[in-house]
């Protein structure tokens, strides 16, 4: 298998679990964003795209869609981390959760831009 199919897939598969994490645990508070987890699962599954065609920027459209999942995750948690640093319950919500989805999230943005800058047509030399 090719690194950078290596990496996609690594990525598809760190935003497959923490979506379903991100549902199962975070579902109910005000840091959960229907629109982010969907974003996620639309990456994941555009992680095929790469994989099945040789189009040079095919690798860019999940790692988009991660870093919009991730910014949306961010922008959710951030009033609930205002709550935190400020030592008040004013706005409410879960911020640990929201920060750790908004990293899983961002982690899966980075491996798919490192996947951008992998070269498509080398084979893995194992």
């Amino acid at each position: 298998m090719k690194k950078r199919n290596l990496v996609l897939f690594t990525a598809a598969a760190i935003a497959l679990i923490g979506s379903v994490l991100y549902l199962i645990l975070d579902h109910g508070d005000r840091t959960f964003s229907w629109l982010a987890f969907g974003l996620a699962l639309a990456g994941a599954a555009l992680t095929l795209l790469p994989v099945k065609t040789k189009l040079a920027f095919a690798p860019l459209l999940p790692t988009a869609l991660y870093a919009a999942a991730f910014g949306l995750v961010l922008r959710a948690a951030l009033p609930s981390l205002s709550d935190v640093w400020n030592g008040v319950n004013f706005i409410g919500g879960n911020a640990t959760l929201g920060m750790t989805f908004a990293g899983v999230y961002l982690i899966c943005g980075i491996l798919g831009c490192a996947a951008c800058f992998m070269n498509s047509s080398s084979a893995d030399p194992s």
